[in-house]
């Protein structure tokens, strides 16, 4: 195993350095036109078979929006290559728009790219809402292990039109009532961009929130969990997706698990660890001592 994973590796070296040298000698052109099909594959592959999770990279409870949605984006790519286009061509639109802002030449052509711009963004925004919502019961599930006060949890989801939803409760979301949404956001904020001269309304500004739900309150995340909490809670979500990554191609991706053990407790980290045990292919990096189990590797 660690033959072919450093073989991984090394090939993915080997693969950008010759992109790079065909610019430099074009005999190698050939071999080289080869080679950037297999850096497009290792890629796909890359993604789907292994899952690398760092803390701060996963830390859906304090980061900036951006950050979460780069998450949540990046677990779309893999079970849903499409996701990527719809990604690209949202980022596209948006340069076109933001260059006719700056450059205050407005033609009819911006009103084909406000609803460019409210399609994509519909489409965008409905895919996380979804991912999300996949893992809620799975998510809930797990955090009863560790806090048993929890009743549920509630997922408040604010798209780039800035009106909050309640995942918990809402049951069909529709592209379409998402799309009429951002085509009156954008209308409402017309002279705002105008005066900024940049585009203000699309899912680019999505964000989230987790709520506990107990029986006395309900607290978002970042204001009563401990440092220590927020860690279990962010690696429950991380795996939580990975199981949604086996559920689409029928196996689970190779975990690369860079100190997740941090701040925990020796009773926490044994809890993590039976739930790491469920999982096929796990690589720890860790100060802590953790236990030895044959089929599994720890590092």
């Amino acid at each position: 195993f660690a033959r072919i994973f450093l073989k991984l590796i090394f090939n993915d070296i080997f693969f950008e350095i010759s992109a790079i040298l065909k610019r430099k000698n074009s005999r190698f052109d050939k071999t080289l036109m080869l080679n950037e099909k297999k850096i497009e594959s290792y890629k796909i592959l890359k993604n789907k078979f292994l899952s690398p999770f760092l803390l701060n990279a996963f830390d859906i409870s304090f980061q900036d929006p951006e950050n979460k949605r780069n998450i949540i984006d990046r677990f779309l790519k893999i079970i849903n290559p499409e996701f990527s286009n719809i990604e690209y061509n949202l980022k596209k639109v948006i340069k076109q728009k933001t260059s006719i802002l700056k450059s205050g030449n407005y033609s009819d052509i911006i009103e084909s790219l406000n609803s460019k711009i409210a399609e994509l963004s519909s489409l965008i925004t409905l895919k996380r809402i979804e991912g999300i919502k996949s893992i809620g019961d799975d998510l809930n599930n797990a955090c009863r292990k560790f806090w048993h006060n929890i009743e549920n949890i509630k997922i408040i989801y604010t798209p780039g039109f800035n009106l909050p939803i309640n995942l918990t409760n809402e049951k069909n979301i529709q592209q379409n009532d998402l799309k009429e949404q951002y085509l009156k956001a954008i209308k409402i904020n017309t002279k705002k961009e105008v005066e900024n001269q940049k585009v203000l309304v699309s899912s680019n500004r999505d964000n989230f929130e987790f709520i506990l739900i107990t029986k006395q309150k309900e607290y978002f995340i970042k204001n009563i969990f401990s440092q220590s909490q927020i860690n279990i809670f962010i690696l429950l979500f991380f795996l939580n997706l990975v199981r949604q990554i086996k559920k689409v191609y029928n196996y689970y991706p190779i975990l690369l698990l860079d100190e997740p053990f941090v701040f925990l407790d020796s009773l926490n980290t044994e809890k993590i660890l039976k739930i790491l045990y469920t999982y096929p292919q796990v690589i720890i990096s860790s100060n802590k001592d953790l236990e030895l189990i044959n089929h599994k590797i720890f590092l």
